[in-house]
């Protein structure tokens, strides 16, 4: 029974660790900013639409990922792996840019500090994933997470504790904001499926057999990140809060960044993963002026039309095959 009930914790331990990666992950460096600003500038009710999608992508995704029995075999085609390699450029385009342009915005560093350290730390990361890439990754990942809560419930007493001027919520601005809400649901859901990294995950997850409880514990633990950006949200942030702010924004970027780099070595190899991550960080700073919105709706908008597009081939894939297995048994 002893035995057991080792087996049965650390089994428990290990699918944690699975999720707060899965979770962090997920969670791109700009997810804070910008859900603190949707919930200001939007509302209350398109912020919980945004932030139920959010929270639901990741279970669902560990639901369908080998269920639609072809979909694997689709997103592992060449011309849908050229895509998902843009999606991991683009991915670490992203949160370098978060890094980049949130050490702007305190006014306590140059230009040219901002932009050498975002290259040194993404060089840092791609040569710490050079060996070992996706279990270092995971290790990473979960450490940092739990870093990231602590913070932001820091911020949260902080702010509570110390009285900071807080915000007026309404329930909504305009219509326009609960059509934007409803939109982002199906660039949120189609995410995970583009995203060779968590196809990584799920591969590693359903050798274990704890694919889908993983993804489900994964959802839960962002709908508390979730939350947390919403609390925040209320709070007119003063310089402190300013300030540990970037060390949450730092934890949730490299928990992406490390992600999207493993995910190049899984799409090409490790040493051709490693050189395509390090062409990307050497480019970045051409694709600053372009800022972070730009990047994330750019690149959102592609993956949903590419989500569908994989899902209905594999749809089309499995009933021919059933249809020619039916044609076979006739004969």
């Amino acid at each position: 029974m002893a035995d057991e009930g080792n087996i049965m914790e650390m089994k428990t331990k290990r699918i944690l660790q699975y999720a707060l990666s899965l979770a962090a992950s997920w969670a791109w460096g700009v997810s804070l900013i910008v859900g603190m600003q949707t919930v200001r500038e939007k509302g209350v009710i398109p912020f919980a639409i945004w932030a139920t999608a959010n929270s639901l992508a990741l279970p669902l995704f560990g639901l369908i990922a080998f269920r639609i029995k072809k979909l694997h075999e689709v997103v592992n085609y060449k011309v849908v792996q050229v895509f998902t390699t843009a999606v991991m450029v683009f991915c670490l385009w992203i949160q370098m840019n978060s890094i980049h342009d949130k050490l702007l915005e305190t006014g306590e560093v140059t230009g040219t500090f901002a932009l050498v350290f975002t290259i040194a730390v993404a060089i840092f990361l791609d040569f710490a994933l050079y060996r070992d890439g996706l279990i270092r990754n995971i290790l990473m990942d979960s450490a940092l997470w739990i870093v990231c809560y602590v913070i932001l419930l820091i911020m949260v007493f902080y702010g509570v504790l110390r009285h900071v001027s807080s915000i007026e919520m309404v329930a909504y601005h305009s219509d326009g904001d609960l059509k934007w809400a409803y939109g982002t649901i199906l660039i949120l859901f189609a995410g995970p499926i583009m995203n060779i990294q968590n196809w990584q995950m799920a591969e590693k997850l359903q050798k274990e057999n704890v694919l889908e409880i993983s993804h489900v514990v994964a959802g839960l633990i962002f709908a508390v990140y979730m939350v947390l950006v919403y609390v925040l949200a209320h709070f007119q942030f003063n310089h402190f809060m300013e300030l540990i702010q970037i060390g949450a924004i730092l934890c949730i970027t490299l928990t992406t960044m490390d992600a999207s780099i493993v995910g190049m070595q899984k799409i090409a190899g490790a040493k051709v993963g490693f050189i395509i991550a390090l062409l990307s960080i050497v480019f970045w700073r051409y694709v600053i002026p372009m800022g972070v919105l730009d990047l994330w709706t750019f690149m959102g908008n592609r993956r949903r039309e590419a989500a569908i597009l994989c899902i209905i081939w594999a749809i089309v894939l499995e009933y021919r095959e059933k249809k020619g297995l039916k044609r076979n048994d006739r004969v």
